[in-house]
């Protein structure tokens, strides 16, 4: 069974991939460079707005296989504020 540390580590090695920076420029390209939230064009990255476990195989969704819907980009400080008041839903799919 894998922790929570190992989770973090897993995900954070999979937005390092190339499969991740290419969605991640669809995203951006997409909101025109600019956060959705406060229209900043700067320190951008791109925002989750749902994650989805795959029930027959009891892990999470790889990062860039999400529909362009559940992606927006935030700047770091509109990113950072989101997630501590709101928490990211999770759908079993």
């Amino acid at each position: 069974m894998r922790t929570e540390q190992d989770n973090s580590k897993n995900y954070g090695e999979l937005l390092r991939t190339l499969q991740w920076q290419e969605k991640r420029k669809q995203i951006l390209k997409r909101d025109n460079y600019q956060c959705r939230n406060c229209g900043s064009a700067h320190g951008l990255e791109v925002h989750h707005r749902q994650y989805h476990k795959i029930k027959r195989i009891n892990d999470f969704r790889k990062p860039w296989a999400y529909h362009d819907s559940n992606l927006v980009t935030l700047c770091s400080r509109c990113h950072q504020v989101g997630h501590k008041k709101f928490t990211v839903p999770v759908f079993n799919v």
